[in-house]
């Protein structure tokens, strides 16, 4: 089942892309205080993604209409309130200097999410 899945091919792409992204963005010294940052994003959003996934094809197949939309629903409001305090901590706690030092971190969070619509909409209409 894993193995012919597209989702984990597409997903392992995105995710090799994203940890490359993070590798060359991190030569350069402006970003290279914030890495912890990064990882932590990549790592929330990639257990959020499969979380998302597996959970959508349980929503899908459920005899309630509404549970996959009501699922899309909590997935965006988890991500955008978990990325805010993600960040939020962050700051509080390391206080960063360079003042892009969250751009790497929504670079991320648009990369998975642009992917998870993309897919969950194809998987969406697969099932109707």
């Amino acid at each position: 089942m894993m193995k012919n899945n597209p989702f984990w091919k597409y997903f392992g792409f995105i995710s090799i892309l994203v940890i490359t992204f993070l590798v060359i963005i991190y030569q350069f010294d402006t970003f290279k205080p914030d890495i912890l940052l990064s990882i932590t994003g990549f790592l929330y959003m990639a257990i959020a993604t499969i979380g998302f996934y597996f959970l959508s094809l349980k929503a899908l197949n459920s005899t309630n209409k509404m549970a996959f939309i009501q699922l899309v629903m909590f997935n965006v409001i988890f991500k955008i309130v978990g990325f805010m305090i993600i960040a939020a901590v962050y700051f509080k706690l390391v206080h960063p200097q360079q003042k892009f030092f969250i751009v790497p971190f929504l670079i991320i969070y648009f990369i998975y999410t642009i992917f998870e619509t993309i897919f969950i909409y194809n998987l969406s209409l697969k099932k109707s």
